[in-house]
């Protein structure tokens, strides 16, 4: 009897062990994420790797450091109550490791309606632009990949702008990946060269899902998979 305790004793140390290698990220809307070290602040986002490899990037204030540290320190909470850590639902799991859709508070119109800002920083450049094929083409190569709710107009004469609907991590991704493609195949029309690409994605309930000003250099990166999109997304995310 004696030998058998000794023996759970060192198998609820070994669980305890296991659980404490994890850090994890608690924050002030009381979400918990599992990661495999403490966060590392980049441009201005604070970004970790989950225990299942993902990379996510959140708003570093919104971080509660010290519960945090406590819950760490704690291997999570209740070692004896592991499997109930799987309640709280990860908000990693509906928009993926690597971001975060963050929703407009309805209180600040400034943010409920990003468009007027967009046109200040993109203006429609004066003179002839990008023609209706390549517009078409880039509006069907988004519906390819699931993008039904799109606006595509030209900017410039090598430049576009594309207001998006995406709801999740997929779809993001695979629009900086068709986005890229096209770029760098001038969306298959002869003559036409495409520099840059101005993206803005949403999600179905107004929540900001990215904006990102591709240039030529970055969707060749992207397009040679010199870089992943989850990675560019960290980088070139402009919110």
């Amino acid at each position: 009897m004696k030998k058998t305790l000794i023996l759970a004793a060192l198998a609820v140390l070994t669980v305890t062990q296991l659980v404490a290698a994890s850090y994890w990220v608690v924050m002030k809307d009381g979400t918990r994420y599992e990661a495999r070290a403490k966060w590392t602040v980049v441009n201005g986002k604070a970004t970790m790797t989950l225990t299942n490899g993902s990379v996510l990037a959140l708003d570093p204030s919104a971080i509660d450091v010290a519960k945090s540290e406590e819950v760490t320190r704690l291997g999570g909470g209740e070692l004896l109550g592991v499997e109930q850590r799987a309640a709280p639902t990860s908000k990693a799991s509906e928009i993926g490791g690597a971001i975060r859709l963050r929703k407009l508070q309805p209180a600040q119109p400034a943010a409920a309606a990003p468009a007027p800002v967009a046109t200040e920083t993109v203006p429609i450049a004066p003179g002839p632009g990008l023609g209706q094929n390549v517009i078409s083409k880039f509006e069907r190569g988004f519906e390819d990949i699931g993008i039904f709710e799109h606006k595509v107009i030209s900017t410039g004469p090598h430049s576009l702008r594309a207001d998006l609907t995406a709801d999740n991590e997929e779809k993001v991704f695979n629009t900086l990946t068709a986005t890229a493609f096209l770029m760098m195949h001038n969306a298959g029309v002869a003559g036409v060269q495409i520099d840059s690409v101005d993206l803005f994605m949403k999600t179905t309930t107004f929540g900001a899902a990215g904006r990102f000003h591709i240039t030529r250099e970055d969707a060749q990166a992207l397009d040679s998979k010199t870089i992943t999109p989850a990675n560019y997304f960290v980088l070139k995310v402009l919110f």
